[in-house]
């Protein structure tokens, strides 16, 4: 009965989303030098090394199997590298066996073994671009999704018999990085799709780039609104804020019955002022009142503000940069107030750091694996291929990979993808559901609401857990 209730009330926040917003959802030139090819295969040898005129401010940031740009790992995982490198693919498929053996988790060398197995072969080509560095574990929940995606594709036979190669590519979530390194993918013909950026400045920095190289880009984490419409070639496998915003308005006012919001936001983001617009949007047209904002970017910003704070409810519109300040401000408030909170708050580090104070979240995600419509099949593969728990990126990021894959079949090309995508009649099953995009790109799908309780799931001693009406 939970659940139908649970169903019952994504409907109503989703109905009231449609009703305010409407229409809302209906390296050629790089740091150092002009390359002919961005990211060329070569299969003339048997190498599937990239091609060595690339320039070194794109190569690094860039592999097929013959570098590690995630976690360097282990000395066999570096073995690995080293044998697709010189084109050994029977030898790096079985040290990276190894490797996973050791380390199933590591995603990226999984990738690397699917390549391997490709050897140098005809291939379909698939950029991922992901963020290592600082943002390493949100890049490594996106490969986790890639990964799989690659392996279900290419064990059911390729796109017509050939099958799916994927490029790595780190983009740091610096945009300007993005720029140099996507005007280099739109000038290698044989990437016929990418799959990125994560956060939304990224993408909106990138996506008249992609457009003008006509290559299809599916992000399957950038959630701002004004990514909708803004590119022919950008789509995404992650609804928009405006229902995430729906969704937490929705049950501030209509299940609590909390009229008055503090929101906490960082001005320098798209993501986090394109969710707080949103949210302050929804409050005021059903009767609510956001009676202060915060921005935690501001030198001045404390989260001893929570003490003197007259709201009702506390609304966390965090980017990925300002999460350390999203947990003082949980850890402030000491589960005094009900904590409201974008997906940027589902992550591991604010259970981490926020311990009993995060029971007081209530989080809008865009999937979650317990949900009573989750596709039961891609929670067990994942669980067996990665030994645990996937995130929402995991799952939207694998819709990401097999939407093109899908788009591919018949007309293995860039204006093949572009036309499949773009048909009224495209569809495909996939992790969340079935996947089908609006003329602006975006795809109709409602966010859930994930609270937080005492668990071992995730290792900190809580977890998020699907929210149902009592």
């Amino acid at each position: 009965m939970a659940q139908d209730n649970d169903s019952r009330f994504a409907i109503v926040a989703t109905l009231l989303a449609f009703g305010l917003v409407g229409g809302i959802s209906l390296l050629l030139w790089t740091l150092t030098g002009r390359v002919d090819r961005a990211v060329q295969l070569q299969s003339n040898g048997g190498s599937i090394a990239l091609s060595e005129s690339l320039p070194e401010a794109v190569r690094a940031r860039v592999s097929v199997g013959e570098q590690s740009l995630f976690d360097a790992g282990s000395a066999t995982k570096a073995e690995g590298l080293e044998a697709i490198a010189t084109g050994e693919f029977a030898n790096a498929v079985t040290v990276f066996n190894a490797a996973l053996s050791d380390n199933p988790n590591d995603p990226e060398t999984f990738i690397y073994r699917s390549n391997a197995r490709i050897g140098g072969e005809r291939a379909y080509v698939i950029a991922v671009v992901a963020p290592a560095g600082d943002a390493s574990p949100i890049g490594l929940e996106i490969l986790r999704g890639a990964a799989q995606a690659q392996d279900d594709i290419n064990r059911g036979g390729g796109i017509d018999g050939t099958p799916v190669r994927l490029i790595l590519v780190n983009d740091g979530n610096d945009p300007e990085t993005a720029k140099t390194i996507a005007s280099n993918l739109i000038e290698d013909p044989s990437i016929l799709g990418v799959v990125g950026h994560y956060s939304s400045d990224v993408t909106l920095a990138t996506a008249p780039i992609y457009a003008q190289g006509e290559l299809v880009t599916i992000t399957p984490v950038s959630t701002a609104v004004d990514l909708s419409g803004i590119s022919p070639y950008l789509y995404r496998t992650v609804p928009t804020d405006s229902f995430a915003a729906a969704a937490l308005a929705a049950y501030m006012l209509y299940y609590r019955e909390d009229r008055q919001v503090a929101v906490f936001f960082d001005s320098t983001s798209e993501l986090s002022g394109s969710l707080k617009d949103e949210f302050n949007a929804f409050v005021a047209a059903w009767g609510g009142d956001v009676v202060s904002e915060y921005d935690m970017t501001d030198s001045s910003f404390s989260p001893d503000v929570v003490e003197d704070e007259e709201a009702d409810v506390l609304m966390l519109a965090a980017s990925a940069d300002t999460l350390e300040a999203a947990a003082t401000v949980i850890n402030a408030n000491s589960g005094d107030k009900p904590v409201l909170g974008g997906d940027e708050i589902y992550n591991r580090y604010i259970l981490e750091e926020t311990g009993s104070d995060s029971q007081s979240l209530t989080v809008a995600v865009p999937w979650h694996l317990l949900s009573r419509d989750t596709e039961a099949d891609f929670v067990k593969t994942s669980r067996d291929l990665w030994k645990g728990d996937v995130s929402w990126r995991t799952a939207t990021a694998y819709d990401a990979v097999i939407a093109i894959a899908a788009g591919l079949t018949g007309d293995a090309s860039r204006e093949g993808l572009k036309a499949a995508l773009d048909d009224n009649n495209f569809s495909v099953d996939s992790a969340t559901g079935p996947i089908n995009f609006l003329p602006s790109g975006d795809r109709r799908q409602v966010d859930r609401l994930v609270q937080v309780e005492a668990g071992t799931r995730s290792g900190t001693g809580y977890d998020f857990v699907p929210f149902t009406l009592d």
